[in-house]
């Protein structure tokens, strides 16, 4: 549908504000369910200030790392599929009333003008009809509206050109972290609430899930470069000595003690921004809800004593660990050969994984949105319309959208 055959695949590719890495996934059948190898697996560290708050300031360092990383990664396949996050990305939860496709389709495009804060014509705008919960009564459709501006769109498009590969699929951090839940842990997924915590360099998303489906996400501007100024201020230190506190290493005349007092007042920034979201979405209805499990991944969730901050705070357990195939990479850019399970900084499967679409998962594709099939009939609350462009899933692998710290090297940095 795209120009490519099923078997040749997708290399998931993340390009963070702080390094780029790239993985692809085989499956296979486990236990009556669909489980997921990493095949291969690439990290690279961009120079700083190569991508600022979202932006690619140095195109030409994006460019040439993302060439480094599929030539020593080897890396067959040339299609790639990016995800992107930020204040250019606009997530509404809409509710229309059960309706014919032609309708929804006009609909649509109203409610786009309508609920996002760009002029329509400045952005790529792209939904998804969500399944109701389990046990819900519900007879509207529930919609989640994606918008990203254009501007944000040609950035990343851009760089994945210039290196020369074929971007195939734009998603959003927020869909493919609950896809994820739902590929991982399909009982917990469909099970209560959780809420999903990808703690990255500049931002950290947010993503409430209940019973499968998508309730709440939000984009917070706090990461580790918010933890790392923070320190370079309070300890009078500079960026390099921060960052290398941040990732435990030691640096001279700094007491332990002082440091783990800074990192856990910033680590209380965090905490209390998440629990707006939190009672954000506990007070939206009258009956009670609350966050039953939490999930941590990114590079932050590696922090010491960062799981056990979240359970003293919410009093529910919380674990720092979102992907869980395990792994047999041959990759010069990663710790080859032996099956190992990848740390919650290493990537998560996103919303373009191989094998069949669960039913609840979300396809967002803001590369063509427009292109939705909208054929006659009504539509009523379950699986998502089907776009015309979204490439063949079976087959398809996952895109890598996690930040990642890792000790600095050669001078450069996610």
């Amino acid at each position: 549908m795209l120009g490519f055959s099923q078997d040749k695949g997708v290399v998931g590719l993340d390009i963070g504000s702080h390094s780029v890495k790239a993985v692809e996934l085989s499956s296979h059948r486990k236990r009556d369910r669909d489980a997921y190898d990493v095949s291969k697996i690439g990290y690279a560290l961009l120079p700083r200030d190569a991508i600022v708050e979202g932006t690619i300031i140095d195109s030409t360092a994006v460019v040439e790392t993302i060439k480094m990383l599929f030539e020593e990664g080897k890396f067959k396949s040339r299609n790639v599929a990016i995800s992107i996050s930020g204040n250019s990305v606009i997530i509404k939860k809409i509710s229309l009333p059960a309706m014919e496709k032609e309708e929804l389709a006009e609909s649509i495009v109203w409610e786009a003008k309508h609920n996002i804060p760009y002029p329509y014509e400045e952005t790529n705008v792209d939904y998804a009809i969500l399944r109701p919960p389990r046990g819900s009564e519900e007879k509207n459709l529930d919609i989640l509206l994606v918008a990203a501006k254009k501007e944000k769109i040609a950035n990343y498009s851009n760089v994945v050109n210039q290196a020369r590969k074929n971007l195939v699929a734009i998603d959003v951090d927020v869909f493919a972290m609950q896809n994820a839940l739902e590929v991982n842990y399909p009982e917990t997924a469909l099970a209560g609430i959780a809420a999903l915590i990808n703690i990255g360099a500049n931002i950290t998303n947010v993503a409430i899930v209940e019973r499968g489906t998508s309730q709440l996400v939000r984009d917070l501007s706090l990461g580790g470069f918010f933890f790392i100024e923070n320190m370079r201020k309070e300890l009078s230190l500079s960026f390099d000595d921060a960052e290398k506190l941040l990732k435990g290493l030691p640096v001279k005349s700094v007491a332990p003690e002082r440091v783990e007092e800074v990192v856990n007042f910033n680590i209380k920034d965090l905490l209390d921004e998440i629990d707006k979201t939190f009672s954000f979405y506990e007070a939206g209805e009258k009956r009670e809800k609350k966050v039953e499990n939490i999930y941590l991944s990114g590079g932050l969730a590696q922090l010491k004593n960062i799981a056990q901050a979240f359970e003293q705070k919410f009093h529910v357990k919380a674990e720092s660990s979102i992907l869980s195939a395990t792994s047999a990479t041959t990759t010069r850019s990663s710790t080859p050969s032996t099956p190992r399970r990848c740390p919650p900084s290493s990537a998560w499967p996103s919303g373009w994984p191989p094998g069949k679409w669960k039913s609840n998962m979300i396809r967002i594709n803001l590369l063509k949105p427009e292109s939705k099939e909208i054929k006659e009939g009504p539509v009523v609350p379950g699986p998502e319309v089907k776009a015309k462009t979204a490439f063949p899933v079976t087959g398809v692998l996952a895109a890598l959208i996690i930040s990642s710290w890792r000790p600095p090297s050669s001078g450069r940095r996610r």
